[in-house]
């Protein structure tokens, strides 16, 4: 008998251990992921799937956190990853052999989900932004095409709009540069196994293809063993270069959400604001000024433009940052007024200062704010160029001949110092341009996507000299002797 009931024992033990083992596996209950949590269902579906684990402990970390190479094994394994799968070659110098992530990565890369940091990195241990989990998800879910004829003024605006359009973003608010959470990641992930809401997928075939390719693998081509024998080339996750000459783009950095009321009254009253060059010699108008003669009381508003993150940052290429550039000129220009008998305020009085992250709108407005409200009697917007030009151009707003006038000076005497290509002295409605109540321009210093220009932006020494040929502008406007 009591063998028996050891027997019985013994069996119930095995039987409880063999059902229970699965769970102890997939679909564990989380203690700090209630039932009543919005991301609830995402994440039992994905741990039941094996796309995600807990953290440990019965905890799975909601608020913490994602790599981007844990977001690809995430994504991977929510798109047929196989254990199976050899990893190809990567171009990223980051992505060392045998790193644990290394056929994730790989796997995403293949398939066209993923690009990299630049053409070789891939930051494999930096967390991931929102924004390119975005992009991540709606390239894996087979629309990333279709992201690309979205334009919008940032890399990830298309992808953004085609994720809203499939109900990608569902529970889920994306912060733009702020590090996607680890629940912000099993929402998205689970979102892009279903379509309209309805869940479409079955266990070992999660991601729905809504562009209409097969089996959730974006425009690629998949070989027996796994590997692509073509991907779809995508934008970087965080390297965008915006075209100048793309007009929502441009319209959009320097009117802010009104862009599109702006271009229309162009439209209706067939005036384009931005023409390519003024067509009054600027000679002229110089040499018919009369300047003022003293700097004493003048207040000058001086706008590094731009963000230094979040909304309304600027342009990039060739390792350069706008927002950065823009700074460090402003910065050096604030002495070089000083000296000469003026006062100085900063819309961004630090490299990391945001003017406003509410909107690209409020960020412009805010500094013809700063500008208006201390009664400066000048305003700069320094700011750099995009779209695979060179040169330097000054922009006022359209009707104001005492802008223009300003703007000639500056123009005349940056060119003069710094030497790059004169562009001219052009009319435009900016947002920081129209909303002040001072002379104003806008200073395009040179164009940041090629690389003969970016040497100059990126030297210290052709930074200060910008600085002092924005300073001698001023001096030779208001008819005082540059120190």
């Amino acid at each position: 008998m009591h063998k028996q009931i050891m027997a019985a024992v013994v069996f119930m033990t095995v039987m409880i251990m063999t059902i229970a083992a699965p769970c102890a596996v997939f679909g564990k209950e989380f203690s700090d992921v209630p039932i009543t949590a919005s991301y609830y269902k995402a994440v039992d579906r994905l741990s039941n799937d094996g796309v995600i684990q807990g953290r440990g402990d019965g905890v799975f970390g909601p608020s913490d956190n994602t790599t981007r190479a844990e977001f690809c094994a995430f994504l991977a394994r929510a798109n047929n990853f196989s254990e199976t799968y050899t990893a190809v070659t990567l171009p990223f110098t980051d992505v060392k052999s045998g790193n644990w992530a290394e056929s994730y990565i790989s796997y995403c890369y293949s398939n066209g989900y993923v690009n990299g940091m630049s053409a070789d990195t891939f930051s494999p241990s930096s967390n991931i932004t929102c924004e390119q989990a975005v992009k991540m998800v709606v390239c894996a879910s087979g629309v990333g095409d279709e992201s690309l004829s979205n334009v919008g003024p940032k890399w990830y605006s298309g992808y953004l709009n085609v994720a809203k359009k499939y109900n990608l973003l569902d529970g889920v608010e994306v912060e733009v540069s702020k590090p996607a959470t680890r629940a912000f990641v099993a929402q998205v992930v689970y979102n892009s196994m279903l379509v309209s809401g309805e869940d479409k997928t079955t266990v070992g075939d999660h991601a729905v293809d809504v562009g209409g390719n097969n089996s959730g693998k974006g425009t690629s081509s998949i070989t027996s063993t796994g590997n692509t024998t073509a991907s779809t080339g995508y934008e970087p996750e965080e390297i965008w270069e915006p075209s100048q000459e793309d007009a929502v783009w441009k319209y959009y950095q320097y009117y802010g959400e009104d862009y599109e009321q702006y271009m229309k009254e162009d439209e209706d009253s067939q005036t384009y604001t931005t023409p390519d060059s003024s067509s009054d010699d600027e000679d002229d108008i110089i040499s018919s000024y009369v300047p003022k003669g003293s700097s004493d009381g003048i207040l000058i508003a001086i706008d590094p433009g731009h963000n230094y993150n979040g909304v309304d940052t600027g342009a990039t290429g060739n390792g350069l940052r706008e927002q950065d550039i823009t700074y460090y000129i402003a910065e050096k220009l604030k002495p070089e007024l000083e000296r000469n008998g003026f006062n100085v305020i900063m819309t961004r009085n630090s490299i990391k200062d945001n003017v406003s992250n509410e909107s690209v709108s409020a960020s412009l407005n805010r500094r013809a704010e700063i500008a208006n409200r201390s009664g400066a009697d000048l305003f700069v917007s320094i700011h750099c160029n995009a779209g695979g030009g060179t040169g330097i151009e000054t922009y006022y707003c359209t009707g104001s001949e005492t802008s223009k006038t300003f703007a000639s000076f500056i123009q005349k005497n940056v060119v003069s110092e710094i030497g790059l290509r004169n562009r001219g002295v052009k009319s435009a409605r900016y947002a920081v341009l129209r909303n002040t109540n001072m002379p104003a321009l806008l200073l395009e210093t040179a164009f940041i996507d090629t690389a003969s220009d970016a040497a100059v932006l990126g030297d210290p020494d052709r930074q200060q000299a910008y600085a002092e040929a924005i300073a001698k502008g001023i001096c030779e406007y208001m008819g005082v002797e540059y120190k």
